[in-house]
């Protein structure tokens, strides 16, 4: 999020949870809309997760994920899932998975494209810059990913040695 902030672009970010007695709405299109209205009590399980961005412009975005599409990006996504954050704080973990969607379409600086790309790497190491920490993310046959990243587009680039 700080990086967000950082762009300039950014006035605002949010995600929350929402539960089953509150009152949601979302709809996509043409004219996005988004409506929640918290239940005052007796809210009931979590059901679904959003972020929402502004821009000092006007501009803004946002992305609805269920739980249970949280859960199973999670499942597949994330090799900490077992035995990391994802169980011991589940709602935190799926507001940022929907929170980085939802930025993918934000105005920001390739900075932030290269942090989002670097924080879904596995890291052995620990650095003050963590970019420049080889990807150890393996692949089937237990091969690391090396991954660089377009300064100019944020796009992820495969190593030329690795795509041989």
């Amino acid at each position: 999020m700080d990086l967000a902030y950082r762009s300039g672009e950014i006035k605002d970010i949010q995600a929350h949870e929402v539960y089953e007695n509150d009152e949601f709405e979302y709809e996509l299109g043409l004219e996005p809309k988004l409506k929640h209205i918290p239940a005052m009590s007796n809210r009931g399980p979590v059901t679904m997760y959003y972020a929402v961005w502004h821009t000092k412009t006007g501009g803004y975005g946002f992305e609805v994920m269920s739980k249970d599409d949280v859960l199973e990006f999670a499942q597949k996504k994330s090799k900490s899932f077992r035995n990391g954050p994802w169980q011991t704080d589940f709602d935190a973990m799926a507001k940022k998975t929907v929170l980085k969607r939802a930025l993918k379409y934000a105005p920001i600086a390739t900075d932030f494209v290269k942090a989002v790309a670097t924080d879904e790497t596995v890291k052995s190491n620990i650095s003050a810059n963590m970019e420049d920490e080889p990807d150890e993310t393996m692949t089937i046959d237990a091969e690391p990913i090396p991954q660089d990243v377009d300064p100019e587009t944020g796009e992820i680039i495969p190593d030329q040695e690795a795509v041989k």
